[in-house]
């Protein structure tokens, strides 16, 4: 059980690096995505280590309907993004004004 408390944490870790280092929107996107991913394995984890892994697999399932919403904000957001500078990286959105 170890191993997978391991994975866990490194899928959080990638994926902070990830969200922190990248300048491209949807690799910031992916980052995040690692990020849950690693999560919900620690919660299962965690609920598999208390007993109570219905709780567990009730509260990963709210989890993944949430983060799939966010995710699809998120790239409707990054779409008109590029729509509107033709480029996906986050430099050319801080030079927006308006």
């Amino acid at each position: 059980m170890s191993a997978y408390v391991g994975a866990g944490l490194v899928l959080v870790s990638l994926g902070l690096y990830a969200a922190i280092t990248r300048r491209n929107l949807l690799q910031l996107i992916i980052g995040l995505e690692l990020m849950a991913r690693g999560v919900t394995l620690v919660i299962i984890l965690a609920g598999m280590a208390q007993q109570s892994l219905a709780v567990a697999q009730a509260m990963v399932i709210t989890a993944i309907l949430i983060e799939t919403v966010t995710v699809a904000i998120a790239l409707s957001l990054v779409v008109a993004a590029y729509q509107h500078n033709n480029s996906l990286s986050t430099e050319s959105l801080r030079r927006l004004r308006g």
